[in-house]
């Protein structure tokens, strides 16, 4: 043996340091993808997460270092759910090839019992013409099994209970049914309890079927029709179930329903069949719903709180927001889609029962996960999450086969990425692909199925070239310098724009924006090329050519750049990095509507008028309200904002409402070429009204008048021009009965500007009590608004009395010829003839010259006479319609 001088011997040891820092050098030069990519030490539970890929026949073990410990392998892939026993056994459920129920999403049909050892104990086979196992099971304390199922039933069936035949062209409907088993010997079971969905179904379509009731009235039934647009055999695709032992209830998440439902579980499987029974009194009926109201035709889209979520479960007793219910909302039919973990706190009352306030509360999370920048963190299937004993919660974002743990300040603190793909063993610094993960599980150290089993690490599962530490500093990048600097002045318009970190950093996520003059200009995804890294030094190349003497700020996420082992680089509010330039003014000419105007169409478009050409900016929006509610945005990018030139037409998807305020909002929506955007309008300083609703503001003779003439026009006059919308009547009634009957648009009826006047076909009598009524919708004015109708308790009068000194006589036989004419006609009549007055439509009176030509013959000649409808009236007393064009 040679022996070592001390000297020696440091030299050696200086040199083994040297390597090692090497060594850790080079592993940092490039980010990891696959396996262990964050762990900060003391943050997490010591214990182990079990998992299995989608598409893989194996169940990995692994410990907080991303090394595997132990693994399971199946003949099949899993189908999807695995639990790791306490007498560390392995159960999972599995993929059985069939096919009845084909590929469905998350089939399953098998479940297997593994010992520690590998070996199989048990395996039952749940499938057959009508039913197969899928998604989820859940082993119970008293170890029996709770298996999720599809029960399918003939489209004829369905049809039969109240499903809606239009439009539906499968020729099955799957319903869930809920079975419980009794594991015997080792390949058979005993059902012992069950639930079906189609046991507790309502419809409101025929009432002639089953189940016809208010879907409202009526929550603890599923509406058989709900979802009926989605045209496809799995009707409510449950992905998954939990049992709650404290109160012997079942929590199955239903995903087009976007709901989590809660039944009870202590009843017969009798029981579980009727709406009565068990602990709660109710059978089988839904105890508790949440997620969706418009399921049960309480809510609307803006009720909806799940978007396709998965993994609903009872939070443990003893674990923070014990008793509440977690779920990992996917998000899939958000406006925006991202994903984000929910906890609720269920409104349980006494015995079991819930608040049965409608629709079921809470209206509020009790906590919520999701990324800094939303849709960073978006698994739009799939997927699970788990709140562990010091307060952390496990996530399995599993579209990504990524797994991260976050803690109480919702700051990451542990990171995997499966490497495990059904193609191949991925190695470190591969993109992940293929490596989907339905769902992971944490299991503590001192958890009993590893009780006197030996967890030695094999090393880790992706490929790496070196090994590498378990433990991971968590010093993040720091900036050492701005370019431009804070404050710095007289900047040109095209600047280098730069970030310098103390070390070498990468891309990681998230948004940079870019304001100038508080507005923001600019967006840029990390994934941009307009965003390079040298080692230390980032830099950033908007597209945009700054305006002269403007503010200029930029904003980057704490997340947006990385160092190799994952620490995140810190903030920079658009506060602490402004510079100057300068400004220009993009002028608003005019706008269409003007502000205050009234009487605007309903079917108006809204226009910006600038003194320059014009094309969209790269942000900004138009806000259209209607009385003061919102009503329509329209994104800078919209292609209902169409440029011609120097304007902007923008076009709303629907007609304003009759009588209504609008207010307009405008953002930073235009620039031009010289880069000047406009400026932004707010909603009070643009703001006008739309048409009114006609108003009547005279009748003739007028309501409730004394003393009318036996042979009155009736004349209606409105507040806007009129015309003919579609032929009805106008009803007379003389001493509450019919006497008279004219059709709108008729030859004794006649339209003329704001008013339509009305020709009897008989005298009425005297000292009658005389009511008219007019039917809807059949005058409009030039925008298309309909006039109101008119009741006979709205227009009534009386006629002349006997014993009047204005006695009219009936059979004087009034006529007047040419009728039309152009002012010049003849009036013949049995009267004598004193005085001859016209009266025009706005009810002005004109009194007019005549000459008798022979007996009982008179001739009008009238000059200057404008053109119209008018009311030719005889001595103060007998009227008739005149036309003069």
């Amino acid at each position: 043996m040679t022996h070592l001088s001390p000297r020696q011997m440091i030299n050696c040891l200086i040199l083994f340091l040297a390597l090692t820092i090497t060594s850790a050098t080079t592993l940092h030069a490039q980010t990891r993808t696959q396996g262990l990519t964050k762990h900060i030490t003391g943050t997490q539970e010591n214990g182990y997460v079990l998992f299995s890929p989608i598409r893989v026949d194996t169940t990995y073990l692994i410990d907080r270092c991303g090394k595997k410990v132990h693994q399971w392998t199946s003949e099949y892939t899993p189908g999807l759910a695995m639990y790791l026993k306490p007498d560390g056994h392995l159960l999972r459920a599995e993929t059985y090839n069939d096919t009845v129920f084909g590929s469905a999403g998350g089939r399953g049909g098998l479940i297997e019992e593994f010992d520690w050892d590998n070996n199989l104990v048990w395996h039952y086979k749940i499938f057959n013409d009508s039913l197969c196992q899928h998604h989820d099971i859940k082993p119970l304390p008293n170890g029996n099994i709770l298996v999720l199922a599809w029960h399918a039933i003939s489209s004829s069936k369905a049809f039969q209970l109240g499903r809606d035949s239009i439009n539906y062209q499968q020729s099955q409907l799957w319903g869930e049914r809920i079975i419980e088993l009794r594991p015997i010997g080792s390949d058979s079971a005993e059902v012992v309890w069950q639930w079906d969905l189609f046991d507790h179904i309502i419809q409101d379509r025929d009432p002639a079927k089953p189940s016809y009731g208010i879907i409202s009235n009526n929550p603890q039934l599923i509406d058989i029709n709900y979802a009926h647009d989605l045209a496809t055999y799995d009707w409510v695709h449950a992905n998954g179930i939990d049992y709650n032992e404290d109160l012997d209830q079942i929590v199955m998440s239903c995903h087009n329903f976007s709901e989590l439902w809660i039944i009870d579980h202590s009843t017969t499987t009798a029981e579980a069949k009727t709406h009565s029974g068990g602990n709660t009194g109710s059978g089988g009926d839904i105890l508790y719903r949440w997620g969706n109201p418009q399921a049960y035709d309480r809510g609307t889209a803006a009720n909806r709180k799940l978007f396709r979520q998965h993994n609903t479960q009872w939070i443990p007793n003893g674990f923070k927001d014990s008793g509440c219910i977690m779920v990992f909302n996917n998000g899939w039919g958000r406006d925006t889609s991202y994903s984000t973990i929910d906890i609720i706190k269920p409104p349980l009352i006494a015995k079991g029962k819930y608040n049965n306030t409608l629709p079921y509360l809470p209206n509020t999370l009790t906590w919520q996960y999701k990324d800094p920048t939303p849709t960073n963190f978006y698994s739009q299937i799939i997927s699970g999450t788990q709140r562990l004993q010091n307060g952390n919660t496990l996530i399995c974002s599993g579209v990504q086969g990524s797994f991260f743990e976050v803690d109480q300040n919702k700051k990451t603190v542990w990171e995997y990425r499966n490497p495990i793909s059904d193609l191949a063993v991925l190695t470190d610094g591969d993109n992940p692909k293929n490596n989907n993960v339905f769902r992971c599980t944490f299991y503590p150290d001192n958890y009993s199925a590893f009780s006197g089993k030996t967890l030695t690490p094999y090393g880790t599962l992706e490929k790496l070239n070196q090994t590498y530490p378990c433990f991971f500093e968590s010093k993040p990048p720091k900036i050492i310098s701005l370019t431009p600097t804070k404050n710095q002045t007289t900047v040109t318009l095209k600047p280098t724009i730069q970030i310098e970190f103390d070390k070498t950093v990468l891309k990681n996520k998230g948004l940079i924006q870019i304001f100038e003059n508080n507005t923001l200009l600019e967006t840029i995804n990390m994934s941009s090329s307009k965003i390079s890294i040298n080692q230390k030094t980032v830099s950033i190349q908007p597209n945009s050519t700054f305006k002269n003497n403007a503010v200029v700020s930029i904003s980057v996420p704490a997340f947006a750049f990385k160092d190799s082992i994952n620490n995140l680089s810190e903030e920079i509010d658009s506060s602490d990095w402004h510079f100057y330039t300068t400004k220009t003014q993009l002028v608003l000419d005019s706008i269409v509507p003007k502000n205050l105007s009234k009487n605007i169409p309903l079917n108006q478009s809204i226009k910006l008028i600038f003194k320059e050409a014009i094309s969209k900016n790269t942000s900004g929006a138009i806000i259209v309200y209607e009385n003061n509610l919102f009503k329509e945005t329209f994104l800078f990018n919209s292609p209902k904002i169409v440029i011609t030139g120097n304007t902007a037409t923008i076009t709303p998807s629907t007609p304003f409402k009759i009588d209504a305020t609008i207010n307009i909002e405008v953002g930073a929506c235009f620039i031009s070429n010289t880069f000047a955007l406009n400026q932004p309008i707010q909603k009070n300083n643009w703001t006008f009204n739309t048409v009114t609703t006609p108003k009547i503001v005279s009748l003739s003779p007028n309501h409730k008048a004394k003393d009318v003439e036996l042979h009155p026009t009736l004349i209606i006059t409105y507040d806007h021009p009129i015309k003919l919308l579609q032929s009805g009547k106008l009803f007379v009634y003389e001493n509450g009965k019919a006497l008279d009957i004219i059709t709108v648009g008729g030859p004794r009826s006649m339209i003329t500007g704001n008013s339509i006047h009305f020709d009897l076909n008989s005298d009425l009598l005297d000292g009658a009590r005389i009511a008219l009524k007019l039917e809807a919708n059949l005058l409009v004015d030039t925008f298309g608004t309909v006039c109101p109708a008119i009741d006979s308790s709205n227009w009534n009068f009386n006629t002349l009395k006997k014993s009047s000194v204005q006695t009219y006589k009936t059979n004087n036989n009034v006529k007047v010829f040419p009728n039309p004419n152009h002012g010049e006609f003849n009036l013949q009549t049995n009267l004598v003839v004193k005085s001859l007055q016209l009266i025009d439509a706005q009810g002005k009176f004109i009194d007019i010259n005549f000459y008798m030509n022979s007996d009982n013959m008179y001739t009008i000649q009238l000059q200057n006479i404008a053109s119209g409808p008018y009311v030719l009236r005889i001595n103060h007393e007998t009227s008739i319609t005149l036309l003069i064009e």
